[in-house]
Order: C-alpha cells, then sequence, then structure tokens
C-alpha cells in the first residue's frame, strides 16, 4: 500500500467512512460493545470514527510510518487514543484484557506472513475477544483474484497541491508465498512533468473465503457470514472485489 501520509491521500475517508458506519454500528450494538481492538489500524481512521462513538478502541498496527501518522490524525482529532506497535499474534500482548469486538479492515489480514501465522493470528484474535464477542474481518476478495488471474486493480487519482497523483496496483502469482503486489505512486507536476513518487513490492499471503472460514472454525469462532459489501450483499466469490467476513467467538 502507499506509504503514509500519502496512504490518507490514497483512501477517500469521508466516502468509505460514511459507506461503512452503519455496519460497523449495527455489530457493535448487537454484541453491547464497549471495547474494540483495530488490529492493522494504519493511520487509525477507522479507530477515530469509533472513538468518536464513545467506544475505548486500541489501535494497532506494526508499521512505525503508519503509527506516526495515527499519532498526528488523533491529535488533530483532539481524540485520545490509545495506539500500540503490535503484528499479527501480538495482541494479546497489547490489549489490556479481553475487548467485544475485533476490528481487520482495508486489506490488512493478506500481510500476516503465511497460512502458519494466519493459525496464530487467528488463535491471539480469539484469545482477545470475549466470548460472544464480534470479529470483522474485511480484505480483497483472493479467490476472484487467483481464479481469474487479476493482474490489476482499477486506478486511484487525486488531485493535491503537489500535483496529480494515480496509485496502482499490479498484482503477479509468480511467488510462492502468495500474490504479489507492486504499489506505484505516479506524480504529475503543475507543469506536466510526470515521476515515480513511490514503488514498493508486497507478498500478500494467498486468503481465499474458504481458508478464512476454515480456520476460524478451528480458531474457536461461530456464526460465520460473508458479504460481498457493508450493506450485507451476501457474498458472490467470481464477482466481488472484496470479502467482509463476520464472526463470533464461542
Amino acid at each position: 500500500m502507499p506509504k503514509p501520509p500519502d496512504y490518507d491521500v490514497f483512501v477517500n475517508w469521508d466516502k468509505r467512512l460514511a459507506r461503512e458506519a452503519p455496519f460497523y454500528r449495527a455489530v457493535f450494538d448487537e454484541v453491547d460493545a464497549r471495547t474494540v481492538a483495530d488490529v492493522g489500524a494504519g493511520s487509525a481512521r477507522m479507530s477515530l470514527m469509533f472513538a468518536s462513538w464513545g467506544l475505548t478502541v486500541y489501535a494497532i498496527d506494526p508499521d512505525p510510518g503508519m503509527l506516526e501518522q495515527a499519532r498526528k490524525n488523533a491529535a488533530e482529532a483532539g481524540i485520545d487514543l490509545p495506539i500500540y506497535a503490535g503484528a499479527f499474534g501480538d495482541v494479546a500482548d497489547v490489549v489490556p484484557g479481553q475487548v467485544d469486538a475485533i476490528v481487520c479492515s482495508g486489506n490488512a489480514l493478506p500481510h500476516v506472513g503465511g497460512l502458519p501465522e494466519l493459525k496464530r493470528a487467528f488463535a491471539d484474535f480469539a484469545e482477545v475477544v470475549r466470548p460472544g464477542g464480534a470479529l470483522v474481518l474485511h480484505l480483497l476478495n483472493h479467490q476472484r483474484l487467483l481464479d481469474q488471474r487479476i493482474r490489476t486493480v482499477p486506478p486511484v487519482v487525486r488531485e493535491t497541491a503537489e500535483g496529480t497523483l494515480v496509485f496502482l496496483r499490479v498484482l503477479d502469482y509468480d511467488d510462492p508465498a502468495g500474490i504479489g503486489f507492486d504499489f506505484l505512486t505516479l506524480r504529475r507536476s503543475p507543469d506536466g512533468a510526470w515521476d515515480v513518487a513511490n514503488a514498493r513490492r508486497s507478498v500478500h499471503t494467498a486468503l481465499p473465503s474458504y481458508v478464512l472460514v476454515d480456520e476460524l472454525d478451528h480458531a474457536g469462532f461461530t456464526r460465520i457470514a460473508l458479504f460481498g459489501s457493508h450493506d450485507r450483499k451476501p457474498f458472490e466469490a467470481e464477482k466481488d472485489e472484496s470479502v467482509i467476513v463476520l464472526a463470533y467467538r464461542r
């Protein structure tokens, strides 16, 4: 993904939060949530929305740049948000006690680092969320990517004071460790010249929906439901760009 602070330019947060907020409110109301762990919180925009609802939120991310941006965003919002450095599998070591819900959104989960680490992450989640509590995962639909060998995700274009930014994601399937993502940010200056503002490569663990369901069941989660959007449209593996997984701790 783009480096911070470009990440907050890449994502249209006003539009995204408005679209996703009703889903999360309904989940939190269902389990009477008071405490939430946002794992892979990035720049903490989602965490700050939850905190603005009066919830106690723990924002957790392993990336120092994202943590710095999260602290800036929290300061600008005037919200005292607990922000912690932590990778998948570290949540129980970071969060003081159990929580009512865990959220892992924005395609963070594929950074888990292989199937053994996914098992470790889900076991960690199961330890942290209380019995009856909710877990929400939101990531790209890897089943569609793998089946159709999709090479690009639609580009994102943003106009900034420094010029036009174009965010590109190019995929390949040559790495046995997973799906290769090349993240490119192209910048056109006001004089019309183009340059590559950022180029990063990341290999994401392949997580088709059936793997997620199986591993969540083994970790102790139940009532596992898959959606193709935050309005709870039933998930269509061959069509939907993303998958939202909602599960509850046994």
